[in-house]
């Protein structure tokens, strides 16, 4: 019997002595794979206690002024024999009376990472204030020069808006005939009839996901991910952006006289109670301010005292204050001049919210002075502080403000998608030696499961009874993208009769295929646009060699209309050198460009550099016409996975264990559990945290090779050999330098020194590159120890 101790903060709960309290842990569930689990308890009792009741603050009497506030969860620990087991939330779920005497607190115990959810709530991307140290002007000069060359993480793709109408569909016609002004032929000439090409009104920025995490960190210090997938050495992240597209069609809002928005910025440094980001994002809190080490709370929203002074230079100027609360228009005053005050009568209390302000001008005009008041009020007296800025110039040029222009999102959703998208998992770092302590570690599942350790429990296990289940739970498992309903997308499906990068699962060569699941189908589907890309060719009927480097997107819908879809994600891939294009900086002047972005499903356009994509099927690529790029979303970060789940030896076995206390303080859930020599993985653990009784869910494990083939390699004149490396690296297309091949599958015997070729018109996991060229093989030399030191596609002989 173990004794456990409940902390909430550092007050520490009584418990009824015959309270039993059964903890339950899954990270990764077969019955729901695209869903992570984090820990909690039962919901269970503790004593109305005199010093319960203290902690609770008498809940049960509603007539309490400023007592315990049940809507939100408080931080809380467990203690097994005195030694810490667990950090998390408590949240406390109601109180059960007697004779209209309370008797005992119903509170629930959760893990640390559920505090995603809770921090997070609704908030959009938009709420992200960090991200506008990146704004920058929105004109023909800017455009060209991020379509040719990112600005940190900021660059022009060219997908086109709609917002010209037929001018927004571009094309390349070389033939002196086709020169016909106001079109979206990109062919670049100097003759007459040249007002052509893509408008840069047409275009819009893009900032990279990484910078999104980054801003999500700063706004919500408790959230730190670990650098295992969130990366900059990464590059199927690092390298994906996000198209900044928040209404369909044009950047600009269409008005009869043209106003520029500025973001009002300068403000200085965060102060004690509320923060300023960037000097331009006022990060006001509930009850405490992440960025400062007080005792908290530390500050007493709503009762927040809010002031806001602007004082031009010119006071004959009219300009609009705006004035956003999470990315939102929160109060506007259009049209006025001259000095202005605003107050909570003006604009209404604040919450818990990011507040930016906008001016909105015709010419540029100086203020003199820009102030934020804001004061508040403590059980222990009051607070105040001032922001200002005394030189700030609205400027006018139309500023793109990132907040104002990134997708409609919650964030949580955003990093849902990303989560189902590299089938990530997440878990608080709760073990104090471990570098990653207090950080939420963030890794693909097959990563997370190699990171594993065994503990053998047969001699715990209860052999009374146990049941050996099907593990199959669904008939079909589909992977696929909520947004499909741009043109060439759209036109896939017709044809087609799927959507565009869908992949259904019901089977394999490896597993079979046609089962019969309990349940019919479960949906994998992310949240984002996943366009159908356009390489260009030269449409000129005279030519014999018409293909060009131009690659492009066409953001409307099947009607040619300008759409607004789900939020865009993408690879940007940079052309140098590459085709000639006529950018058009206005409706009359018009430049040649031969670098420039292209949007990409690709991580690159050369397969024999990266196949990886973001397709979960196998589509043949927009850029090269072929299917070489078989590292999918499926392939990559899903198959093995699902694989295993189809497996027909696979069972999912139940039953009970009494585990001591030293595996019950250390067991993870990427842990294999060992029974008679048998290895399993824990689909889902409740334990007796009193008792030590464990009801387990487990899945077989089965035995994985060490080795995996390199297929039908040969010397110059030889015959094809097999030969062999370690199993870890995965399929033959990840092979790298310094990677070892070995001539037998115990992978004691190093191959030769020397240069070998392996074909390339084979497609399989065998093969390091797939080349529709029957002259192309791969070359590969490994020196004297075996180890590659030069690796290859498209080579021939």
């Amino acid at each position: 019997m173990q004794k456990l101790q409940l902390y909430i903060g550092n007050e520490r709960i009584d418990l009824f002595k015959d309270e039993q309290v059964s903890f339950n842990q899954s990270i990764q569930n077969i019955k729901d794979p695209a869903k992570i689990f984090t820990e909690f308890t039962q919901t269970f009792t503790v004593p109305a206690s005199k010093n319960n009741n203290k902690i609770f603050q008498h809940y049960y009497n509603y007539d309490i002024v400023n007592g315990f506030d049940a809507r939100n969860k408080v931080d809380g620990r467990i203690e097994l024999n005195n030694i810490a087991f667990k950090q998390g939330y408590i949240r406390l779920e109601g109180v059960d009376l007697k004779l209209n005497k309370a008797y005992a607190y119903r509170i629930t115990f959760f893990g640390e990472t559920v505090n995603i959810k809770d921090l997070l709530r609704d908030t959009k991307l938009a709420a992200l204030g960090d991200l506008d140290q990146y704004n920058l002007n929105y004109d023909s000069a800017t455009v060209k020069a991020r379509l040719q060359n990112a600005s940190g993480p900021i660059l022009c793709p060219l997908i086109t808006s709609g917002a010209s109408g037929e001018e927004s569909r571009l094309f390349y016609n070389s033939n002196n005939s086709a020169h016909t002004d106001d079109t979206g032929n990109l062919y670049y000439h100097t003759g007459s009839s040249n007002n052509h090409g893509v408008l840069y009104s047409d275009l819009k920025y893009a900032i990279r996901l990484y910078e999104i995490i980054e801003a999500i960190t700063a706004s919500y210090p408790a959230l730190v991910f670990t650098d295992d997938f969130f990366s900059t050495s990464n590059a199927e992240f690092y390298n994906l952006h996000m198209w900044l597209h928040r209404k369909k069609g044009s950047v600009a809002p269409a008005s009869q006289v043209e106003l520029f928005p500025t973001l009002v910025d300068g403000f200085g440094l965060p102060q004690q109670y509320t923060t300023m980001l960037n000097g331009s994002a006022l990060e006001v809190y509930t009850s405490c301010n992440p960025y400062n080490n007080a005792t908290c709370p530390n500050t007493s929203l709503p009762s927040v005292i809010q002031q806001l002074t602007l004082e031009p230079a010119n006071t004959s100027t009219t300009y609009d204050v705006i004035i956003n609360r999470n990315g939102t228009v929160w109060f506007t005053d259009s049209n006025v001049s001259g000095d202005q005050q605003y107050d909570e009568g003006d604009m209404g209390f604040m919450d818990e919210a990011s507040y930016t302000i906008i001016i909105r001008t015709a010419t540029n005009l100086d203020f003199d002075l820009v102030r934020w008041e804001l004061a508040g009020y403590l059980t222990v007296g009051g607070w105040a502080e001032t922001y200002s800025t005394t030189n700030f110039t609205a400027s006018a040029t139309f500023q793109f403000v990132i907040t104002e222009q990134i997708p409609d999102m919650k964030i949580i959703d955003f990093l849902t998608g990303l989560f189902k998208m590299f089938n990530l998992t997440a878990y608080y770092v709760s073990n104090r030696q471990d570098a990653d302590y207090g950080k939420i570690k963030v890794q693909k599942l097959d990563e997370f499961y190699i990171a594993g350790t065994s503990y053998d429990i047969s001699q715990y296990i209860d052999l009374k009874s146990s049941k050996v289940n099907v593990a199959l739970p669904y008939k079909e498992i589909e992977f696929g993208y909520e947004g499909t309903g741009t043109l060439l997308a759209l036109q896939y499906e017709q044809l087609q009769g799927k959507t565009w990068g869908s992949e259904q699962f019901s089977g394999n060569a490896t597993v079979g295929n046609n089962f019969d699941g309990p349940n019919p189908i479960y949906k994998v589907t992310l949240p984002f646009e996943h366009m159908q890309m356009e390489r260009l060719v030269d449409v000129n009927p005279n030519l014999a060699s018409p293909q060009k480097t131009i690659q492009y997107g066409y953001f409307v819908d099947d009607n040619l209309e300008a759409y607004i879809g789900k939020p865009l994600i993408f690879y940007p891939y940079k052309i140098t050198n590459g085709t000639q294009i006529s950018f058009r900086d206005s409706k009359t002047s018009q430049s040649p460009l031969t670098t420039y972005y292209i949007p990409s499903n690709s991580l690159s356009i050369i397969s024999s550099i990266s196949r990886k994509n973001i397709n979960f099927y196998l589509e043949v690529n927009e850029y090269t016409l072929n299917t070489n790029f078989t590292g999918t979303l499926f392939e990559e970060n899903y198959l093995q996975y699902i694989q295993d789940i189809f497996n027909s030896k696979r069972r999912l076995t139940k039953l009970k264990a009494y585990l001591p206390l030293k595996i019950i303080y250390n067991l993870n859930m990427n842990d294999n559990v060992v029974i008679n020599n048998q290895n399993y993985i824990i689909n889902n653990l409740t334990t007796n945290l009193i008792t030590g009784e464990s009801n387990l869910e487990i899945l077989n494990k089965e035995p994985q090779p060490s080795f995996l083939t390199l297929a039908s390699v040969t010397t110059s004149g030889g015959s094809p050999i097999n030969y062999y490396y370690d199993a870890l690296i995965g399929s033959a297309e990840n092979l790298a330098l310094g990677d070892v091949l070995y001539t037998n599958t115990s992978l004691t015997t190093t191959l030769a020194a020397g240069t070998y070729y392996q074909t390339t018109l084979v497609n399989d996991s065998e093969h390091f590159c797939y080349v529709s060229n029957p002259c192309a093989d791969t070359q590969i030399t490994v020196n004297s120890s075996g180890v590659i030191t030069f690796l290859a596609c498209d080579f021939c002989p």
